[in-house]
C-alpha cells in the first residue's frame, strides 16, 4: 500500500472556489477506500470545527523571516485533513472574507509568493512529525511518501524536497508529482520575488520565465495584467513544479492535448509540459454528494426507472422558484459556474437575443466578475424566458441540475469539468463547448458540442465584440442540435444512457495507483 500526501489550497468541503477543492476531498477519499494511506495538507484558512490541534510546531521560513507554524488534524472518510495554522493564512479569511487568494476578484495578496511558498515547507514536515488516524493514534506517515503537488501554489515543493531533504539523506525514496488543475494560473512573480524563496541560486534559470503577458501587479489593488511589447523576465512556479517534479499529470487527457500542443493552449508553457510528458487523466465525482436518488435539495428523488416523472417534478418547481412559465413542454438549460470569461458566461448574456428566438428557457447561477454579475441579475428583467442569480447557492444548484433539461458549458477552455458528470448523473444532457475534458467526457451518446468558442490568441487580451459574437453562434450551433433532439426517442435514450455512465472516483483513481505504483519502483 501506498503513502500519498496532497498539497493543495482548496480542499471541499473546507475550503473551495473550483474543481481543485472538489478533487482533492473525493480523490483521496477514493485512494483511502483503496486501503493506501492518504493525507491533505493544507493551509487553515477557517477555523475548522472537526479540527483539533495537534501542538505540533515547525520552524519555516516566510520571505526572510524564520517563523513558526502549527498543526491542526480533522479525520474524514479514511483521509487524515491536516491543517497549516498560521496567522497570514487565518487573518486574510475572516468569516465575512473567504477570500483565499486575493482581497476580491482578480486582485492578488501582496504577499502571495511567501504565503504558497510556507505552505510546501510547511507540508514537507507533515510525514515526519504528525500522526495519523482518528485520535493520531497512527503515527507519522514517514519517509516513503508520494507527494501530490495540486497547481502553482505547490509547485516549489519539489525544489525545497531537493534542496533541504534529500541532499541531506531523507525522503531518499519520496517522489513528487506534480497534478494540474487550470493552466491560466501559473505564479508568475516579478523577479524580485526570488529572494523571498529561499532557494539557492542554481533553480533560477528553472524558475526564470520571458513572457509579454503578466498578472496584476501585487498591490492589492491594480486589476488590468500587465502587458508589454517586448518579453519580460519573471519568475513561473509552475514552470520550476514542472521541470523538477517526478510526475506531471493533469485532469483530462484531451487537456493534456491541448496544454502541449500550442503556446495559446499551454499559455506559453507548452513546450516545458511536452518535455515532461504532461499525462491527462479525467476527473471523477463524488456521487455520494450528487445523487438523484438521495439528494436532500430537490423536491422529489428519483431513478432510471423514475426518471420521467421525477424530472418533471423538479422542473416545475425549478420554474416556479424562478419566476419561468410553468411547462414541461418547454425545453430547459441551466448553467452553474463562475461567470468568467473562461467558462463562456459573457457568451450566454450576449446570446439573450438570439435564445428568445428559440423557444426555451434558461437559468444561469453564478459569481464571479462584477460586471457579468450585473448583467445577470438584470436578464430577467429584459428577457421573460430567462432568470439570473449571482449568488452561491448550493441548493439552487442541485434543483438546476435535477430540474433542467440541459446543462450548459460553453467554456473557452475546461480542463476536465464537473457540471456536466454532475448533470449525467440526474439525467440532464450536457451541451457544451469541444475542448478540454469537455471532450473527453461527453462522446456523442451522452450529450451535444457545439462549436468551439473563440478567444483571444494571448493572455490578458479582452474579448473583443467580434470574438463575442463568434462565441455566440458557436453556442447557438450546439442548442440547436439539442433542440432538434428535444422529446424524441432519442432524446429518452440520451438520458438514460447518462445515467447509466459511471462518472465515480472508481476508475480515476485506480488510475492514479497505477503511476503511483511505478513512481515507486523507479530510479527517477
Amino acid at each position: 500500500m501506498l503513502n500519498i500526501c496532497f498539497v493543495c489550497t482548496e480542499v471541499a468541503p473546507y475550503c473551495k472556489t473550483g474543481g481543485l477543492g472538489d478533487v482533492t476531498e473525493g480523490l483521496p477519499e477514493e485512494l483511502a477506500k483503496m486501503g493506501h494511506t492518504v493525507c491533505t495538507v493544507a493551509p487553515r484558512f477557517d477555523q475548522y470545527k472537526d479540527a483539533w490541534d495537534t501542538d505540533i510546531l515547525e520552524s519555516v521560513k516566510y520571505g526572510k523571516e524564520t517563523t513558526k507554524v502549527r498543526y491542526f488534524h480533522s479525520h474524514k472518510k479514511g483521509v487524515d485533513r491536516i491543517w497549516v495554522d498560521h496567522h497570514v493564512y487565518l487573518s486574510k479569511t475572516p468569516l465575512v472574507n473567504k477570500k483565499l487568494y486575493g482581497p476580491k476578484a482578480s486582485v492578488d495578496y501582496i504577499d502571495n509568493a511567501e504565503r504558497f511558498a510556507m505552505l510546501s515547507q510547511a507540508a514537507l514536515a507533515v510525514p515526519l512529525l504528525v500522526p495519523l488516524g482518528p485520535d493520531g493514534s497512527k503515527g507519522p506517515m514517514g519517509e516513503d511518501t508520494i507527494f501530490v503537488c495540486n497547481d502553482w501554489h505547490t509547485a516549489l515543493l519539489p525544489l525545497y524536497l531537493k534542496e533541504y531533504y534529500q541532499s541531506y539523506g531523507t525522503f531518499l525514496n519520496a517522489k513528487t508529482v506534480m497534478l494540474l488543475h487550470n493552466i491560466a494560473f501559473q505564479g508568475r512573480f516579478p523577479m524580485s520575488k526570488f529572494d523571498v524563496l529561499n532557494l539557492p541560486e542554481k533553480y533560477l534559470p528553472d524558475l526564470s520565465f520571458n513572457t509579454q503577458f503578466a498578472p496584476p501587479p501585487l498591490d492589492e489593488k491594480t486589476t488590468e495584467p500587465i502587458t508589454a511589447t517586448e518579453p519580460m523576465l519573471m519568475l513561473n512556479w509552475l514552470k520550476a513544479g514542472f521541470l523538477n517534479c517526478d510526475q506531471a499529470v493533469t485532469v483530462s487527457p484531451n487537456f493534456a492535448k491541448e496544454v502541449t500542443s500550442n503556446p495559446a493552449g499551454g499559455v506559453e508553457l507548452d513546450a516545458i509540459a511536452k518535455a515532461v510528458a504532461l499525462t491527462g487523466i479525467t476527473n471523477g465525482t463524488k456521487v455520494e454528494t450528487w445523487n438523484p436518488q438521495k439528494d436532500k435539495y430537490i423536491p422529489a428523488n428519483y431513478d432510471a426507472q423514475t426518471m420521467s416523472e421525477g424530472k418533471k417534478l423538479c422542473k416545475a418547481t425549478l420554474q416556479q422558484e424562478c419566476g419561468l412559465e410553468v411547462d414541461p413542454e418547454i425545453p430547459l438549460f441551466g448553467f452553474i459556474g463562475r461567470l468568467e470569461n473562461q467558462k463562456g458566461a459573457d457568451v450566454i448574456m450576449a446570446a439573450m437575443p438570439l435564445l428568445e428566438k428559440l423557444n426555451c428557457q434558461i437559468i444561469v447561477l453564478g459569481t464571479g466578475s462584477p460586471k457579468l454579475e450585473e448583467q445577470l441579475e438584470s436578464i430577467g428583467e429584459k428577457h421573460s424566458f430567462a432568470k439570473g442569480v449571482a449568488r452561491f447557492d448550493p441548493e439552487l444548484a442541485h434543483l438546476i441540475t435535477a430540474g433542467a433539461d440541459y446543462c450548459l458549458m460553453p467554456s473557452r477552455f475546461e480542463p476536465c469539468g464537473l457540471n456536466q458528470l454532475y448533470a449525467m448523473m440526474y439525467g440532464t444532457i450536457p451541451v457544451v463547448a469541444p475542448v478540454g475534458g469537455l471532450v473527453d467526457t461527453v462522446p456523442p451518446l451522452f450529450g451535444f458540442l457545439m462549436d468551439k468558442i473563440p478567444m483571444p490568441t494571448k493572455p490578458g487580451v479582452k474579448v473583443s465584440e467580434e470574438l463575442l459574437q463568434q462565441g455566440v453562434e458557436a453556442m447557438i450551433v450546439g442548442i440547436k442540435k439539442a433542440l432538434a433532439e428535444y422529446g424524441t426517442p432519442q432524446f429518452e435514450k440520451m438520458r438514460l444512457a447518462c445515467m447509466a455512465n459511471d462518472v465515480s472516483w472508481k476508475k480515476p483513481a485506480a488510475q492514479y495507483v497505477d503511476v503511483f505504483e511505478k513512481l515507486m519502483v523507479s530510479k527517477v
